[in-house]
């Protein structure tokens, strides 16, 4: 897993607000992959475990692409 060290930036920057939510998502994420990496094998409860953590965490990505980039 590659941990970044990335300081907290200005709260006036333009991307400061996508910065924090995808922080956010970034933390699900390793939740998720810890998860995984405690199981053996897929099961039920894990595949149940992975997308509570993950679905939130989409939902957050799509609304971050969404409503933060004007492309």
């Amino acid at each position: 897993m590659n941990n970044l060290n990335i300081s907290q930036p200005d709260p006036e920057w333009d991307y400061y607000e996508a910065w924090q939510l995808l922080h956010d998502i970034k933390n699900k994420i390793d939740a998720a992959l810890k998860v995984i990496s405690g199981e053996e094998r897929a099961g039920y409860a894990s595949d149940e475990k992975l997308k509570e953590i993950l679905e939130p965490a989409l939902e957050q990505l799509e609304n971050v692409i969404k409503n933060n980039f004007s492309i």
